[in-house]
């Protein structure tokens, strides 16, 4: 390698570095510029091209925020994060009656399912809390551990009313 490319490639790596380091400190700021000035750093340590530090991505980063819900601002779709999620979800739960509790003004509207859906569908929520906890599916990202334990209580509850909770 020529003294001209050795020169040229640590001048790109260098500035794929700093890039990275100006956008760490900005832990509150959009993600997007972190996750490209990484990509950046990857691409410059494998020989390939850097994209400009101000592209968005158009998915949000499913490791911070939710993939099935948004927040409308008009006529705008937002994401939220997964902490939020978590604490939207957990309040409309906590002014949720309690089932078999009939409310006053008429029928009940209690969802019947079986034991088996009953133990499927908390065998799928402890799946979806094991895969959004830090560890090996999820990264070492804590945004998904208020969502991972609301899915953790609703399945105890679920099997708490089947004969494994017996």
């Amino acid at each position: 390698m020529t003294d001209d490319r050795v020169q040229t490639e640590y001048a790109r790596l260098r500035e794929a570095a700093i890039g990275v380091l100006d956008a760490m400190p900005e832990v509150e700021g959009p993600p997007e510029r972190v996750d490209a000035a990484l990509r950046n750093l990857r691409s410059a340590l494998a020989g390939g091209t850097s994209a400009p530090l101000d592209t968005a991505r158009e998915t949000p980063d499913p490791f911070e925020y939710s993939l099935a819900a948004k927040r409308y601002a008009g006529r705008r779709a937002e994401p939220i994060t997964l902490p939020q999620r978590a604490a939207d979800l957990r309040r409309r739960l906590d002014g949720d009656r309690g089932p078999q509790v009939r409310p006053s003004d008429g029928p009940s509207s209690d969802v019947v399912i079986t034991e088996l859906r009953a133990m499927i569908v908390a065998g799928l929520l402890e799946e979806l809390a094991a895969r959004i906890s830090p560890g090996a599916a999820f990264g070492p990202g804590r945004d998904g551990e208020a969502l991972a334990r609301l899915a953790e209580d609703l399945a105890k509850e679920l099997l708490s009313q089947t004969f494994v909770g017996e």
